[in-house]
This record gives C-alpha cells, structure tokens and sequence, in this order.
C-alpha cells in the first residue's frame, strides 16, 4: 500500500497537538502553583540547619549518651574517601552529577514498571528529591506529595551545588536504629569514623537508606552483606576502587560493633544522666537539650560506674538466691505496669576534694522504674547516723578513749518512756568510745547524746550536708529520721574531706553547638568543722572498718587500703546502709524496697551492703598504692591503754590513739595493776566476737 502524505491533515493534527499541550499548561499552572505553597523558599533552604544531638561526656571526656530529637553527627564531604561518597551515589542516584533535580528518564521507567506490576515495585527518587523530602517533607506516599518532592528538588539544585547536596543528603538520611547521618552510622555499625570506612563497610552502609528494618546489618547480617557485596561490584565496575580492592573486600565480613552506649536507656549510667536531663531542660529548655547539638561535660567517672554497674547488679543476683528477698526480681514484669516489688538499692559515689558525683545507682532497673532512690527517696539512716553524734561529742572535746556506758536506759519523752535497746540484748558496761562506734552499740551512744545534747548532733547533721531537718530528739541518735542517700554520702564525704563540706556536682561544663560555654561548675566549698575534729572522727570511723561492724571487708574482701565508714541497719530490718570512704572517694550503699517492708530477718548494712562496697573499694583501687589519711597539726598520737583509755601500765593492753593536743590523758590506767588484773580485764568480748552486737 502506498503511502501518502497528506500535509493538511498533517497541520491539522499539529494544531491540535499544539492546543491539547496548551491547555495542559494552563491547567498544570494554578495546580503547580498551588502544591508550591508553603514550600521553603531559596533562602529558608540555604539557611535550614537539620536538628543536632546533644552529646554528654564523662569526666575523662568520653563520650557516654547522647539527646536527641534525630540522632546525627554532621561531617564535611571532604572529609570522606571517594568510595564511601560513591557508594550511596551509584546504588541510589546514578545520574546524580547529570540531572537538575530530577531524572526523567528514571520516572518513565518506574512509571512502566509500576504499571505492570500493578504495585509500587520501584521508586524513582533522585538524591535531590529524598534530601527535599528528608528536609522539609513527610513520608506519606501520595501524588501530592512526590510533585511538591519534584519542586522542592529543582529549587534545591537551584539553590545548593552537587557538593553541597551530596553533603546535606550523607548528613541526613536515615540509617536505622534511631540513626541519622553517615557518620553516626559508621560509629554505630562499625564503631569508627566515616572517613575511615574500608569499601564492603561504606557499601554495607551505602544499601541501608532503601530500608533500614530490612538491610541494617544489626537486624539482618547476612543480607545486608549480600546487597553491600552487589554495591561494592558498582563500585569496582565504575573504576572507583581498583580490582586487587575488590578482590580483596568482596569475601571479607566485617564486624558488627553494634555501639548502643549513648542509646536506650541512659546508657551505662541512666539515673545519673536522667538528673543531667532534669538540670538542663529546667534551666535551657527542651530544644537545646534535644535539637540543639550542644556539650555537656559531666563528672561521671565511666570506669568506677562500669565497676559499680557490674558489681552491684552480680551481688543482688547472689542475695536473690542466698536469702528469702521475694518477689524476685526475674520474676517482675514490666508489661504488667505495675511498680516493681523486687528488692531496690541506691548507690553514691563521690570525690572528697571536689563534691564531683563519680557515679550514681539509683535503683535496679531504670526500665522498670525511673524514681531516683539516691538523689529522690527518703529513708530511714539508722545506725549510720549516729556519726554526727560522735562527731559533735569530739568537737566538744571528747576523746576516742573517754569511757561511756552501755547499759539500759529510760528516758522520759512527755507522758511516755522510751526505752532502747541493744540489738542482742546485751551491754558491756563501760566501754571507750571507739569501741562504742565500732560496735555500733545503740544505748552508749544515746547516752553520749545526753551528755552533749540532742541539738548538738542535729546542728552536725546540718553543717556537714544532710539538707532534711533533723529535730533534736533523742532517738535521733539511732537514725529515726528519714534523709536522702545523696545527703548521707555528701556528709560523710564532708568528713573524709576534713570539715569541707560541698556541694555535689554532677556538670562540669555546657557549651552550645558554636562552643560557646553557657555555664561552668567549679567545686563550691566552705568549711565547716575543724580538721580537728574531722581526723578525730574519720579515726573513730576507721575502727569500724578495721575492727568493727565493717570488719569483713578486711577479712573477707580483703580490701587492703586506709578507709573508714559507718554501717547502718533500721527497726525490723527495712534499710540496709553502709557509707564508706578513703581519703579520695566516699562511696555509700543503700538496700531496701519501696516500701516499709522488712528486706528479710537480720538483713543488716553488715551482711547486705559491706560486701557491696568492699568488693567495688578493692576493683577501684586494684594496682593503686596506698594513701593514708594525712595527720593535721594539733594531734599528737599517745599509747593508752585498750580498756581504761589512760597511760598504761606494763600490764595494760595497748592502743595508739590520736588526740587533740593538749587533752591526751595524764593518768596512769588503774586498773591493771598486776598480771592476774589483766588476765581477767582483757577477757573482754573481742571485737570479732561482738560483730553480732551490730546486726
């Protein structure tokens, strides 16, 4: 059949074409128009900043969590090797260095594809466009939408160049795991910095964007290895790495680090950070904390938080087994969203020169429950409290060696008797003060408040930290007041440091994202007992260690160094304490529930909490020498005598003690006068023997 040209209807048709194209225009126009409102203009792109992390480090300036809104790193694209950047340009967006924003030729593709399928099988998505959408749009899947992506993408183009975008796109793009940005994601992945990703890593990173649930190799290994291997092909095919680098990488399986330290829950220190968070959000708000990729330098140190994470968390393991503490806590479930019932702890540490909080345990699980038991609750001290009462009676004048009774005592409180008691029942009779602290014998120690006072020991209490008002009652002697462990901790630190109280510090510094520092912390110190007083007291305390109701942590433990401390145990055995320190760090323990309830028959701060701190003491101070507690001017050490406390005879049993110059004993002891007076008088109850007495 011949064919013949027909040059009218040709031009006819050519009108018409002509007229269909120019009312699709006029058409497209108003509806371009309209999907272009409320799109960002060239201005508000080039001035978009994506929201940054606030990064909190510890005391040594390692990095240790991270608030974030969308968790990212920013770093400049000429700092990444050429396969890490091509990587993501060949799987995602071939033409990326030809197109003005969009790739025509890919949506026709696509558009057949999709047609065919009858599904959404392939996207068409240059880089451009995905960082348009990341920026300033949702994720919905709409025709809508995809033409304001296709618009915001041409003025992206016309606003940034191919540098500038690919740098914005590597900053952005979601990397699962709550993960934005290359660099974040070769730290979590990898644990390393982008610019030192080998090929198979930046390709194993370059094929998660498309679906981070599918290809993240945290979720799916092996996967995620095979598309790496196919991308790290592109990579050889497209002469960006060399075929000896592929030969090498394409068999090589790189190790998952999987770094979740600044994720979940607060990381290794969550109640400590969960304070950082409440200080910062009061003072600078929400947005800085979480979008304002600000710095901020705590006291956590990460080594004795790590030691007490680990040693705390094996010790509750053992008392679940050893003794009834029910319910237990495997059996607890959070889902249930009730308040755990299990048995709690808290845990303080802290620097004596500085006030810096070194670590902090707020209870056993910070999933299960956020309430902070260090710095929120209010327990009960117990016998731990009676420090302040022998601090105030040597800031009176009193000696270690003075003789105080313990024996049955009634005290008329209005129309009532109050009548306390031993813990076993028995009393010694009169007994010199150390032993009286070091046995933890309750009625010499409520006798030795009578003699001072009661006020005596609650203005103590309070110049040395405890912030809760103490009442001057007599039962205070025996720790019926309920305070904070944060108080106790920072009060005996007051006292290992001397008579320098301070105020715990949990922030060093906080810089903005230009490094501007917003605000600095410096030790607030002020002195408020005489060093004195402090050494007579600290020298009263470390009998406890030595030889008294703490003595297990030299003879079980074998926690070798100069500290001192307090055990401490409640009515019916509901709090557990022990507050220990050396002359660098006071670290205290606390056991107990939530509620009133007894932890267990005879659950005392000897059996529950000593072993706790002595076994961190000795991991904390492994290989360090030791360092006593220096000496002030105005004590002068005199060898007395064990029992009576005066000079002694040649038949006393002996004890160097420390005295405030001036009021060491002049007497000579009478009652060792001869062999057969001191064979009966040391028959006195060993300290060995009279742990018993504390528990």
């Amino acid at each position: 059949m011949k064919f013949e040209f027909n040059v009218k209807k040709f031009l006819l048709g050519l009108k018409w074409a002509f007229i269909t194209y120019f009312i699709l225009i006029i058409i497209s126009i108003p509806i371009l128009i309209y999907l272009s409102i409320g799109l960002p203009s060239l201005d508000e792109i080039e001035r978009y900043k994506p929201p940054k992390s606030t990064k909190v480090y510890d005391i040594n300036n390692n990095l240790i969590y991270e608030f974030h809104e969308e968790r990212r790193a920013p770093v400049k694209i000429k700092e990444l090797p050429d396969h890490v950047i091509m990587a993501f340009v060949l799987l995602e967006d071939k033409k990326f260095y030809k197109h003005w924003g969009i790739d025509i030729d890919r949506i026709i593709k696509s558009m057949i594809k999709n047609i065919l399928t009858l599904g959404i099988r392939e996207g068409a998505s240059t880089i451009t466009q995905q960082l348009a959408r990341n920026m300033f749009l949702t994720q919905e899947r709409t025709i809508t939408r995809k033409i304001r992506e296709m618009l915001l993408a041409i003025k992206i183009e016309r606003t940034f160049s191919k540098e500038e975008i690919l740098e914005r796109y590597l900053n952005q793009i979601y990397m699962g795991a709550g993960i934005y940005g290359i660099e974040n994601a070769a730290e979590y992945y990898f644990g390393k910095k982008a610019k030192n990703l080998n090929p198979i890593e930046a390709s194993i990173l370059a094929g998660i964007p498309k679906n981070p649930a599918r290809y993240s190799p945290a979720n799916n290994y092996e996967l995620a290895l095979k598309r790496g291997r196919f991308v790290l092909k592109l990579l050889y095919e497209n002469k960006v790495i060399t075929k000896d680098e592929y030969q090498r990488y394409k068999n090589e399986k790189p190790e998952i680090v999987y770094y979740r330290a600044p994720l979940g829950y607060g990381g290794i220190a969550p109640y400590f950070i969960d304070e950082v968070r409440k200080y910062v959000v009061s003072k600078y708000g929400e947005y800085f904390l979480f979008k304002g990729g600000g710095k901020i330098y705590t006291t956590l140190d990460s080594r004795i938080q790590e030691i007490a994470n680990r040693i705390l968390d094996s010790m509750l393991n053992v008392y679940d087994k050893k003794y009834p503490t029910k319910p237990k806590y495997k059996d607890y479930n959070p889902k249930n969203k009730k308040l755990p019932q299990y048995l709690q702890t808290a845990l303080v540490a802290i620097d004596n020169k500085t006030g810096y909080v070194l670590a902090l345990i707020g209870g056993r699980n910070y999933y299960h429950s956020q309430f902070n038991r260090a710095t929120q609750a209010y327990r009960q001290a117990g016998s731990a409290f009676k420090v302040f009462t022998y601090a105030a009676a040597m800031e009176k004048g009193y000696n270690a060696t003075d003789i105080i009774y313990d024996l049955p005592i009634s005290i008329k409180l209005g129309d009532s008797i109050w009548q306390p008691s031993n813990f076993d029942r028995e009393y010694l009779g009169p007994i010199p003060i150390w032993k009286a602290i070091a046995l933890s014998k309750n009625l010499a120690t409520v006798r030795l408040l009578m003699e001072i006072g009661p006020a005596s020991a609650s203005e103590m209490a309070r110049r040395l930290g405890i912030e809760t008002y103490v009442p001057p009652y007599y039962s205070v002697a025996l720790g019926a007041i309920d305070i904070r462990p944060i108080e106790l901790v920072n009060a005996f630190s007051t006292i290992a440091s001397y008579g320098v109280r301070k105020k715990p510090i949990f922030i060093l510094k906080i810089e903005d994202a230009n490094g501007i520092v917003l605000e600095e912390n410096k030790p607030q110190t002020t002195i408020v007992m005489d060093s004195i007083t402090a050494y007579l007291t600290i020298n009263l305390l470390r009998h406890v260690v030595d030889a008294g109701t703490a003595i297990e942590s030299r003879l079980v433990y074998k926690f070798e160094h100069p500290a001192g401390g307090k055990t401490g145990t409640t009515d019916d055995y509901r709090d557990a304490w022990f507050i220990g320190f050396t002359p660098d760090i006071t670290l205290g323990v606390w056991f107990g529930y939530d509620s009133t309830r007894t932890i267990f028959p005879n659950a005392t701060g000897t059996l529950l909490a000593v072993p706790v701190w002595s076994l961190i003491m000795k991991e904390i101070y492994k290989d360090k020498p030791k360092k006593n507690f220096y000496v002030p001017y105005g004590i002068k050490f005199v060898e007395v005598c064990r029992v009576s406390g005066k000079l002694p005879t040649k038949y006393c049993p002996r004890i160097y003690e420390p005295f405030r110059e001036g009021r060491e004993p002049k007497e000579l002891c009478d009652i060792h006068r001869d062999l057969k007076e001191v064979a009966d008088t040391t028959l006195e109850k060993d300290y060995l023997r009279n742990l018993l007495d504390s528990r």
